[in-house]
């Protein structure tokens, strides 16, 4: 089974939303995990994004074509794995680092 990169790649910045929302991590530590957090999710907008859009709009024969993922189901559960972040850093920043 192949895993798609973009949710491999969301997949590590998750992990680096865990490191800001642990309590034991220094708060200023914590703040610098917020931060690269938030400048990969930019960077996913700018580079990957745009080529997760270009293909999902592609009809079904030319997507088959470029390879074995359907990219509208990826496309769906990248879409699933952002909001669910930005769920996650929305509540750090208002129940753990301004509360």
């Amino acid at each position: 089974m192949l895993f798609n990169r973009d949710l491999s790649w969301l997949g590590f910045n998750l992990r680096v939303l865990q490191e800001a929302a642990d309590k034991k991590v220094p708060l200023y530590e914590r703040l610098k995990f917020l931060s690269i957090f938030s400048s990969n999710l930019d960077e996913f907008f700018r580079v990957r994004y745009p080529s997760i859009v270009a293909l999902s709009s592609l009809d079904k024969k030319t997507r088959t074509q470029i390879g074995p993922d359907n990219i509208g189901d990826v496309r769906k559960k990248i879409q699933e794995e952002i909001n669910s972040q930005l769920d996650i850093i929305g509540s750090i920043l208002s129940e753990q680092i301004i509360h």
